[in-house]
């Protein structure tokens, strides 16, 4: 091989070396290089639905990964500074101590929390975890025992023989295919919906306090995919009447200081110098502690809640269809065309939020041009 041929091999090799480290780099600061899709049940398919379909990192992170705070960091750096699988054997003797007799081992206690996360609720949390085996997450049974699989190698054992999965959740299996999930009768527009949420000068400018796929604000939760994890009816209720439940680590706080300001919004930090908030405006106020003379902590959202009086029935809809969309939930077609009754089953009469369905049958049946009456007009004949 000639001085000049080896001089070119020699080059495209460098410069193909140089291009593979660079798509690495890329990769790693752009946050790629997660959980490859893994099948079967093993931590690393419990992974894989952990940071993926079961929408777990949501609320939960692992350690220095992700960067949640609404409910338990499950390393480390979480409750009993113990890891989850070390932590679910402390918490066997604390469950039989509340009479969960059921709660033999620590994986009793994984398979407790992911199927019944409000059975225990871990102090200083509210009690705000959806059941994973139920829509709109719908687990299946192997996927549950995957992630708590994955539960158990944070520092435990892995023993995917000795997960007993409780028969409501096996029931639920069975069941997916015949029962259908709530949801409103009229199909929303996706793009009308996220034209409305980032218009910061329009009706509702959610972005102001709230972000999706890493576009708006941080003052209140993100919501990429909230429609992944909470059924419509939470969502409608959240816009409708926002302080009914307030996610963990967004609750208002209310300040009168010293010189006579009242001061508003949502708590950061608190040190015993000064309290960190931010306002529904987006602005970060430190107020020193001994600035503060009166302080009220149970008072309601700083969301606005007169959505129902500035919003038609469709925008509500809209708005719903791209949070869906935004969360990889979006279903085209009427609801008649998706199998989807308007008229309510058992189940969404036994739900807490289930008065939301009349709602809407009463806006279908008896309202006349429904799709542009403003919510308020609905809700006061609704319940007239």
């Amino acid at each position: 091989m000639n001085s000049a041929l080896r001089n070119v091999v020699v080059f495209t090799l460098v410069l193909l070396g140089l291009y593979v480290l660079l798509g690495e780099v890329v990769t790693n600061i752009s946050g790629g290089g997660g959980p490859v899709a893994a099948e079967g049940i093993n931590p690393e398919a419990g992974e894989a639905i952990f940071w993926g379909k079961g929408k777990c990192s949501t609320c939960h992170s692992v350690g220095d990964r992700g960067s949640t705070i609404r409910c338990p960091n499950l390393g480390e750096s979480g409750p009993l500074a113990l890891p989850i699988g070390m932590r679910a054997a402390e918490r066997v003797g604390e469950r039989q101590a509340q009479g969960a007799t059921h709660i033999q081992t620590a994986t009793d206690y994984l398979v407790e929390s992911v199927a019944f996360p409000s059975a225990y609720v871990v102090e200083g949390f509210k009690d705000e975890m959806p059941e994973a085996y139920l829509p709109p997450i719908s687990l299946t049974p192997d996927e549950i025992r995957a992630v708590v699989t994955y539960l158990q190698s944070q520092g435990g054992e892995v023993d995917a023989s000795a997960i007993q999965l409780p028969p409501e959740v096996m029931a639920a299996a069975g069941r997916q295919e015949a029962a259908s999930p709530w949801q409103p009768y009229m199909q929303g527009d996706p793009e009308a919906g996220r034209a409305l949420f980032f218009d910061l000068e329009g009706k509702a400018p959610c972005a102001k306090c709230h972000m999706v796929n890493g576009e708006g604000g941080q003052v209140g939760p993100e919501l990429t995919d909230v429609a992944g994890t909470r059924p419509p009816q939470y969502i409608i209720e959240s816009i409708v009447s926002p302080s009914t439940e307030i996610a963990s680590g967004y609750e208002s706080v209310l300040l009168q200081t010293a010189d006579g300001r009242t001061i508003d919004g949502v708590m950061r930090e608190e040190t015993d110098e000064a309290i960190l908030l931010v306002t529904k405006e987006g602005e970060e106020l430190t107020i020193p502690q001994e600035d503060i003379s009166r302080r009220r902590d149970d008072v309601p959202s700083i969301m606005p809640d007169n959505f129902s009086d500035i919003l038609t029935v469709k925008e509500l809809h809209d708005l719903l269809a791209f949070l869906e969309q935004a969360a990889g939930v979006l279903e085209e077609g009427e609801p008649e065309a998706r199998g989807v009754a308007p008229a309510l089953s058992v189940a969404a009469r036994s739900h807490p939020r289930g008065r939301l369905q009349s709602l809407f049958d009463f806006m279908r049946d008896t309202v006349p041009g429904h799709a542009a009456v403003p919510l308020g007009a609905v809700v006061c004949r609704a319940s007239g």
